[in-house]
């Protein structure tokens, strides 16, 4: 619900801010010439170029994860899917120039499909379990959250439509926890289907260098975090690298 609710806000906040610059655009080209010579400028600026409609004020990425450092005897399964969705004010460095920064909000999400469980130990470090092969289970999975600052700088070729940025995301771990369904690991009769949030030593800020590269609505995304999921020494070396898809819907 929470995930949900940030998304729509990020949303709305697109919308709103590509209103209000697209107006503030149309009233300063109005201030110039006739009826007929605005709508004109605010339709093809250079005489032969299509308007912008897409400037990537609303991102959607969608990727896999690949967790670095982490120990070898933890396995993945299968997929660790993820997603980032970033609202950003798009400001062109002149009306004509193909380069830009974007700067807003975000949300990002990752997950981690393993064979093992994350619980503190005795000496109040973090550490991976290797569930017993006998165990079986149905969901094994540790969920990672954060909202965030983008900053961007882009490129956008007008008439063909590349693109390129480069950025980085700074945030604020919003949630650490994991969500396990099957035989109770600790031998019991019945099945266990919880989810803790028993995750410590965590670093409360994340950051994240990232670049995509595309044409128009899409690119390819991939990122990768600069510091540890745990602090040093409290908990296993490990961070995520992402590679995806990425749609831009305005």
């Amino acid at each position: 619900m929470k995930k949900k609710l940030i998304a729509l806000f990020l949303i709305v906040a697109t919308c709103v801010c590509a209103y209000a610059q697209d107006s503030q655009d149309t009233l300063a080209q109005g201030k110039k010439g006739k009826v007929k010579e605005k709508v004109e400028k605010v339709l093809n600026p250079k005489g032969e170029d299509k308007p912008e409609i897409v400037r990537d004020r609303l991102n959607i990425d969608i990727y896999h994860s690949f967790w670095m450092g982490m120990p070898q005897e933890v396995k993945h399964l299968k997929f660790d899917p993820g997603f980032s969705v970033s609202a950003l004010w798009d400001f062109k460095v002149s009306k004509t120039s193909p380069v830009s920064f974007g700067v807003g909000l975000g949300f990002s999400y990752y997950s981690q499909f393993t064979n093992s469980l994350l619980k503190i130990s005795d000496g109040w470090i973090m550490k991976y379990y290797v569930l017993d092969e006998n165990i079986k289970y149905k969901l094994n999975r540790i969920n990672y959250m954060n909202c965030n600052l983008p900053i961007e700088f882009r490129y956008r070729h007008r008439q063909s439509g590349f693109k390129f940025s480069i950025g980085v995301r700074v945030g604020l771990i919003a949630e650490v926890s994991q969500n396990y369904k099957g035989a109770d690991p600790e031998g019991g009769s019945m099945d266990r289907w919880y989810k803790s949030r028993e995750i410590y030593n965590t670093q409360r800020i994340s950051v994240e260098a990232y670049t995509r590269i595309g044409w128009k609505a899409f690119a390819v995304f991939y990122g990768v975090h600069l510091n540890k999921l745990f602090n040093n020494g409290t908990g296993p070396a490990e961070f995520p690298m992402s590679l995806g898809l990425s749609i831009s819907l305005f």
